[in-house]
């Protein structure tokens, strides 16, 4: 796989969306436990019409990994620091599609001056951002129905 990294544009939204709704319903089963609540919960906001919304943002930076012409990822960072998307198509994880699009977030932070990235995890993606370097900052908080979301966070060294 050739994978390129790269600013998300209007072209990519459908398969963004897609992406992120498959991502949800596919590889998180082990934090939303198949309830139908939280799915739709979790899946309300993942829309083209915010996924527009979200890549014309100025306050946000939004990049997907894609090979091929098919899009095998999707992150976004906002401007506070936050991580907010970080998704992988079913079938592209362990192939350094995760890491390759943290570190185009990365990147962005450092161009915006921030000193510090933070985020929610799942229970599944624990591991993922500790091994990018990020130290748990609390203790689990509910999210969506029974979906459960561990504070992270991850200062930048210039």
């Amino acid at each position: 796989m050739t994978l390129a990294v790269r600013p998300a544009n209007s072209r990519d939204t459908e398969a963004a969306v897609k992406l992120v709704r498959r991502s949800i319903t596919e590889l998180c089963t082990a934090d939303h436990r198949d309830d139908a609540a939280t799915l739709d919960q979790w899946l309300a906001n993942k829309t083209p019409e915010n996924f527009r919304a979200w890549i014309s943002d100025p306050d946000n930076f939004c990049v997907v990994a894609e090979d091929a012409g098919v899009v095998h990822g999707a992150g976004l960072l906002h401007r506070d620091g936050e991580i907010r998307l970080m998704y992988l198509a079913p079938g592209s994880q362990r192939q350094g599609t995760g890491r390759a699009i943290h570190a185009a977030l990365e990147t962005q932070a450092r161009t915006w001056g921030l000193r510090m990235l933070f985020l929610d995890s799942t229970s599944l993606a624990r591991s993922f951002y500790e091994a990018l370097g990020y130290r748990a900052t609390g203790e689990a908080k509910p999210r969506f129905g029974v979906l459960m979301c561990y504070p992270y966070e991850k200062p930048l060294q210039y």
